[in-house]
């Protein structure tokens, strides 16, 4: 259970940060972009290596993705009408 949850999580977190690296490549921020796919790759390595071992853990990295996308487009709409 403990690698559903964990796969879940590296994938979740993954996309949130997904949304602040496209944010970045967008305004044309070279370095900050590059930070944030360095540790976007760190975070995914965790989903990729649990998944390739037990190809169930599919299932939780796609629910992960998805939610993720759909929170880190949350965050950002909601810090865009805050300003």
């Amino acid at each position: 259970m403990i690698n559903w949850i964990v796969t879940f999580l590296s994938l979740f977190v993954t996309d949130i940060l997904y949304t602040y690296y496209l944010k970045a490549v967008q305004k044309d921020e070279a370095f900050k972009a590059s930070l944030w796919i360095t540790v976007i790759f760190i975070v995914s390595c965790v989903a990729v290596i649990h998944y390739t071992t037990d190809r169930t853990l599919m299932i939780p990295a796609a629910l992960g993705a998805f939610s993720g996308t759909y929170v880190g487009i949350k965050f950002k709409k909601n810090e865009t009408n805050d300003r």
